[in-house]
């Protein structure tokens, strides 16, 4: 399939999957509940208010979303190809990465199957989770704010996300280079060095503007 047509069947998930949770979660009565006890009625008037004339924004946004990680993590895998000195066009590379990402369409599509048949929602914290991660697993812990970012990404979803990258690796390194075969576990351990670097250099970015604000 041709790398454009995958990238508009993410867009378009990832599109119907936000447009779900607007029509089933966004109604005015959880702003009610999340702010009332905060704000007056007016001021949440006009957060609910901006909150629809922004909608827009946010499907607006989900192309410039899924380049930007796609390119990220292409970007981070050519550069440990490159220095494994392991043949591999970026094209290859970049089509790879959105063949992966997937992996975190299937991520929203659970999380709004939890929402609809295993959660109660009447707040706008409740939506805030991430499906099958380490925070999920200590409900009602408190934790920094700072470490819930970090500790969201530390969930199955993301190891499928390895998993997945190291076997189209694997895949296309062999197809390329014949000579110089190379096994799952070198891709993964390749993918943890590349990518895995990459994921917690970005970590830092987000943990330094997070304390910059603060």
């Amino acid at each position: 399939m041709k790398t454009y047509k995958l990238f508009l069947i993410i867009v378009f998930f990832y599109t119907l999957i936000q447009s779900s949770m607007q029509y089933l979660y966004f109604g005015d009565h959880i702003f009610y509940s999340s702010f009332e006890e905060q704000v007056s009625h007016s001021q949440i008037e006009r957060i609910i208010e901006t909150s629809q004339k922004m909608r827009w924004v946010g499907y607006a946004s989900f192309p410039v979303f899924v380049l930007f990680r796609v390119s990220f993590t292409a970007i981070c895998l050519y550069t440990g190809l490159f220095f494994a000195d392991l043949p591999a066009r970026f094209s290859r590379i970049f089509k790879i990465a959105l063949l992966a990402d997937f992996v975190f369409v299937l991520s929203a599509l659970a999380k709004l199957i939890i929402l609809i048949f295993f959660r109660e929602v009447s707040t706008l914290h409740d939506l805030q989770f991430q499906p099958l991660s380490v925070l999920e697993f200590f409900p009602g812990e408190s934790f920094d704010t700072l470490l819930v970012y970090p500790l969201s990404l530390l969930n199955l979803f993301e190891l499928g996300y390895f998993l997945v990258l190291a076997w189209l690796i694997r895949d296309l390194v062999n197809q390329e280079s014949s000579e110089r075969p190379l096994s799952f576990g070198k891709a993964f351990r390749l993918t943890g060095i590349s990518y895995g670097s990459g994921l917690l250099l970005w970590v830092l970015v987000v943990l330094f503007i997070n304390l910059s604000l603060n």
